[in-house]
């Protein structure tokens, strides 16, 4: 892939005001006693647009101060861009060739936003009738650790064992529960696919007498236990929609959380591996693209922490 980077054709003072928008919802003020910036004077020009101002209190700080970005030495634009990167699930390594920047911290920095991300996953009950469940196996094992050990070396190739992978064979299942009118889905790694793990995740994110879709897989057998309808389509004998009222629509399926998966493993593809400790965050900001459709300010506030800070 060629590259072509574009930050020395971006507006800086323009970067840095959206960032300052993103970074202090509520105005720049001083982190120590909030005192507005209008109200300190300026400090140190030097790196303008962004400046250091000194505010009676004795604090120096500057638009960085106190946020994941404090201490950095990037160019507005170029904070934009890796904003803009992570959020579209852009590979560390093009983005770290593109703006020219260290690829092992910029994948650290990439690290800390995502955690945000996932940290602010919306958990709340789905208001859908109908909700569609799943898993699907990830290979992810444990891309740029060490393995001083002969009897455990990295693997160069993806885990094709038979069987449902777990975390401990470096290949962890992720459970999807969509719901079929919102669109809006939950994704989650666990452990294994054992019932204790994929059933409470299912009854929290659903509503009593919703209608859930599923796979003939056990560990949902005991979902119409707790006031909500199970039914299922058996994939093992090749079938893939049913209809059951007999309308005419087969209404039986969960052929939206299959075509799902497909965007999962397409986003996940650029980045060659992911540890599966980070697995979590990448999925993360999937969920995030997928719900929102579009990137917002207060997304951007997430990714950057902001929720997490005094606003």
């Amino acid at each position: 892939m060629i590259h072509f980077s574009t930050t020395n054709l971006m507006d800086e003072q323009k970067c840095y005001d959206y960032l300052v928008e993103i970074l202090h919802p509520n105005g720049l003020c001083c982190p120590n006693c909030h005192r507005p910036v209008e109200e300190c004077h300026i400090h140190r020009s030097d790196r303008t647009p962004i400046l250091n101002y000194a505010c009676s209190c004795s604090r120096i700080f500057n638009a960085f101060a106190g946020s994941v970005w404090q201490g950095t030495h990037h160019k507005c634009c170029v904070i934009v861009q890796i904003l803009k990167g992570v959020a579209q699930g852009t590979s560390t390594l093009h983005m770290a060739q593109e703006l020219g920047i260290n690829y092992k911290r910029l994948l650290e920095r990439r690290h800390k936003l995502q955690k945000f991300a996932e940290e602010a996953c919306n958990r709340e009950t789905l208001n859908d009738e109908v909700v569609e469940v799943d898993e699907m196996y990830q290979n992810s094992g444990e891309k740029g650790m060490l393995h001083p050990n002969p009897n455990d070396p990295p693997r160069q190739r993806a885990n094709k064992q038979r069987g449902h992978g777990t975390w401990n064979t470096d290949r962890p299942p992720v459970q999807g529960i969509i719901g079929r009118e919102s669109g809006q889905v939950h994704i989650t790694v666990k452990k294994n696919s054992a019932r204790d793990d994929l059933e409470p995740d299912v009854l929290q994110a659903t509503k009593p007498d919703s209608t859930i879709n599923s796979d003939e897989w056990s560990s949902y057998n005991h979902i119409a236990d707790s006031q909500r309808k199970h039914v299922t389509v058996n994939h093992s004998n090749h079938e893939w929609a049913r209809d059951d009222d007999g309308d005419g629509i087969r209404e039986v399926h969960n052929n939206t959380i299959e075509g799902f998966w497909t965007g999962v493993r397409n986003f996940l593809r650029p980045f060659r591996g992911v540890n599966k400790i980070y697995l979590q965050q990448y999925l993360a900001i999937h969920e995030w693209a997928h719900n929102l459709k579009s990137i917002t300010m207060e997304y951007l506030r997430i990714l950057c922490g902001v929720t997490q800070m005094d606003t």
